[in-house]
């Protein structure tokens, strides 16, 4: 048996051990409802990664954190950049983000028609209590861009006060700080201020970040009201490393250092702030909670030929609302309206001629590619139920309906021209811009899950759902070649699941099997159209599972099996990729944690991640062989305010890639991983 099974086999002969000897710990999450709800009365599909596992991996990049949760495969780029994947392949381009609603305190990071793959960087993950995932579709409360999961960063109001510093491999530093105010216990205002500050030299040639981030929680009642308010800003200053190319480029120890853009760039700001203000309203709880966005974006696109300049820039307002109330004691419900007004503008421009064939500079012209603002209206309307006849049964519904309207300003010359209105001769401008439109979508959600609880430890479920996003705006309006307009509707996605859950105190037990459909998928064809039309088909098992062995051993994990195959015609060199399996979309996926806690002080654990083989491309030609990491994490409270702790990544010293994918120009190509790193930190809470 190959090393690979050998892993996979000993994380799923752990799933075997019963022991009910433990304290039980209630898990709550607000991403289901916006406010602290019990994980038992959410939909089954939600993970919690508490504050004790986020200590513990002191995340220097949020992938590290989130593949903990089972479904949960996202990749790596360079610094702080990654790519989406929650029950699908890895998703690239312009919709990608599509598939992943991000939030942060329940409020979404970016507009549904302006997200970013990356966005993940604007949260307050470092000093996160907690990180909520959904796999699948999200409740009644969320609409577009939750099409196959979400992510809630949730940062607490209350809580010690305390410093830490870290330093690791390559110049790596970090410092966090939070500090309280007020008295909780008394019910008067209080809060927390949390700040983060990172510098990162880079493994690779002419890369490294620096980022800092800011966050205030503060909680008041006033007048009746119960406020929790919130601000978060965040600023990120990266030299991007950019992919390393040809066949097992990765493992050269001379190119994976290598940087083939050493100009790139990605610079980028952010500010959010929002009031949650509840109060009772007869026997019903209101909840309202107004909220504004800022976003400044300015990066080298180094995964371009002529490797433009993008410069977005996204600013809103918007509110989530709703009314929470019961009938008698079996009957919960909500209804709320949400709504979001955002505008957003993109220029794409290029100062030198692209570097290539002869083809290549005629038909990527420099100067200005694209230039246009567009105005975002979103406006939600929904109910959400919960039923329990009896003590054994719970029915969950929800019902949302959703409407997204662009207004879009082209404000440079109309068609496929370049800037100055010349044409780029044979084989025409590469860059197409639609003249001024405007587009709207609309779309409406259903969600319904059936719960058993077949005894005090053991639920059953079985639920099924839709999700959908609409079009992004730069797959609307950010044309190339021959293409004046995209007739694009929405992504659907539908769900059939079923699953059970066995809890005994700290010991936990869950299998989850679900098909999934994605219909409709925008896509860009072999003309470099933006298209839609296109449909994926999904089916996967995932399980997580905690088990303390005894007093000092315990182990943990999630394992995820899925299978990805595209599912209507669309042909690539003649060929129809009808059937075949999904591009960076592996079938095994997961992890397992051993811990040891011989005493209050002292404790280690030893961390497995595996990732299966996957295809590069449609066509199923070339393929990624998969990794087996092992990471070393180990701390020790010195009294009762420091604490020291260490980290060893990538302990065995592989040789591994983040991300691998393949293109016609450059063939296969790779972010390669790091090697062995050490980081060590020391914390003081006072």
């Amino acid at each position: 048996m190959s090393c690979k099974y050998k892993n996979l086999t000993a994380l799923l002969l752990a799933l075997y051990i019963v022991d009910l000897s433990a304290t039980e710990i209630e898990e709550v999450a607000v991403i289901g409802t916006r406010v602290a709800t019990s994980v038992l009365n959410l939909p089954n599909n939600v993970s919690v990664l508490d504050s004790d596992v986020l200590q513990s991996i002191s995340a220097v990049h949020i992938q590290q954190a989130i593949g903990q949760a089972p479904g949960v495969n996202y990749q790596r780029g360079n610094g702080q950049e990654s790519l989406p994947a929650i029950r699908s392949a890895v998703l690239t381009g312009a919709g990608a983000c599509g598939s992943v609603l991000v939030l942060e305190q329940a409020i979404p990071v970016r507009g549904a028609g302006f997200c970013n793959v990356n966005e993940l960087f604007d949260t307050h993950f470092e000093q996160a209590r907690q990180i909520e995932v959904v796999r699948g579709a999200n409740t009644a409360f969320y609409g577009s861009n939750s099409l196959t999961g979400s992510i809630n960063v949730s940062l607490p109001s209350i809580g010690p006060d305390y410093l830490s510093f870290e330093v690791g491999a390559n110049q790596y530093v970090r410092a966090k700080a939070a500090i309280g105010y007020g008295d909780s216990d008394t019910g008067s205002a209080y809060g927390r201020v949390y700040l983060t500050a990172t510098e990162d030299g880079g493994y690779r040639d002419d890369s490294g970040y620096q980022q800092q981030k800011f966050s205030w929680r503060h909680h008041q009642t006033i007048a009746g009201w119960k406020v929790d308010a919130g601000v978060t800003a965040t600023r990120l200053d990266q030299e991007t490393a950019g992919f390393v190319v040809g066949p097992d480029s990765y493992r050269d120890p001379v190119l994976r250092k290598q940087n083939l853009d050493p100009e790139a760039f990605r610079k980028t700001s952010s500010l959010r702030a929002w009031a949650s203000l509840s109060r009772p309203v007869g026997e019903n709880k209101l909840l309202i909670t107004p909220y504004i966005r800022a976003t400044n974006m300015d990066f080298l696109q180094h995964f371009l030929p002529g490797d433009p300049l993008e410069e977005n820039r996204q600013q809103g307002f918007g509110w989530q609302s709703s009314v929470n109330g019961s009938i008698g004691d079996k009957l919960r419900w909500a209804l709320g309206v949400d709504g979001e007004f955002s505008d957003g503008e993109l220029q794409q421009t290029q100062d030198k001629p692209t570097q290539g064939s002869a083809f290549l500079r005629a038909t990527i012209p420099t100067g200005t590619h694209y230039d246009y603002q567009v105005d975002a209206r979103q406006l939600g309307a929904f109910s959400h139920l919960t039923w329990s006849p009896d003590e054994r049964w719970r029915l969950i519904a929800g019902l949302r309906f959703e409407s997204m309207h662009y207004d879009y300003d082209n404000r440079a010359l109309d068609g496929r021209t370049r800037d100055d209105g010349s044409e780029c001769g044979f084989g025409g401008c590469r860059y197409s811009r639609p003249a001024d439109r405007r587009d709207s979508f609309a779309h409406l959600t259903p969600k319904l899950e059936l719960q058993y609880q077949a005894s005090d430890d053991w639920r059953w479920y079985l639920a099924l759902a839709d999700s959908f996003r609409a079009p992004q705006a730069t797959e609307l309006y950010r044309l190339q070649r021959a293409q004046i307009a995209a007739d694009l509707d929405e992504v659907e996605a539908t769900t059939l699941e079923a699953g059970a859950r066995w809890q005994s105190g700290s010991n936990r037990f869950g299998i989850s099997v679900y098909q999934l459909q994605q219909k409709n998928l925008i896509i860009r064809d072999a003309d470099f159209f933006n298209v839609d039309g296109q449909r994926t088909d999904s089916s996967g098992i995932e399980l997580d599972f905690r088990h303390d062995i005894n007093k000092q051993w315990s182990i943990a994990g999630a394992l995820s099996y899925a299978s990805h195959k595209y599912a209507s015609d669309q042909f690539l060199d003649a060929i129809n990729i009808n059937g075949n399996r999904v591009d960076t979309a592996p079938r095994w996926f997961g992890s397992a944690t051993l811990s040891w806690q011989p005493t209050d002080s002292l404790g280690a654990e030893l961390e497995l991640v595996h990732q299966d083989e996957y295809f590069l491309e449609p066509l199923n030609r070339y393929s990624y062989p998969g990794h087996t990491l092992l990471h070393l994490r180990a701390s020790y409270m010195m009294g009762p305010q420091w604490r020291i702790a260490f980290r060893i990544h990538n302990l065995g010293n592989r040789s591994y890639a983040e991300r691998a994918d393949y293109t016609t120009f450059t063939d296969e190509r790779y972010f390669p991983g790091e090697p062995r790193s050490l980081f060590a930190e020391i914390g003081w809470t006072f």
